[in-house]
């Protein structure tokens, strides 16, 4: 029986210094690298709450996913998508 391939979002959440992150969403897949293409839809497609009139977004390649900037009209919020292997527990 193989592993499951965990792809998780991300996100930044609140307002000025307050801003923190937490799990969006997250989903299991059967192999690593469905998990990966998936991810690598989401960093492209996800729409995070803010900025709410995004400008322009970058994908940074990370080692186990996608770090993605958004900029909005006057401040950058990211989010990233991350790729790992459930170890069991």
């Amino acid at each position: 029986m193989g592993s499951t391939w965990w792809v998780v979002i991300e996100e930044q959440g609140g307002m000025g210094d307050g801003r923190g992150w937490g799990v969006a969403d997250a989903a299991g897949y059967a192999d690593r690298d469905t998990a990966f293409g998936e991810a690598y839809l989401l960093a492209k497609q996800h729409r995070p709450p803010r900025p709410s009139s995004p400008q322009k977004r970058v994908l940074l390649r990370v080692t186990d996913g996608y770090l993605v900037l958004v900029r909005g009209k006057t401040d950058v919020w990211q989010f990233r998508v991350t790729v790992g292997e459930e170890g069991g527990g």
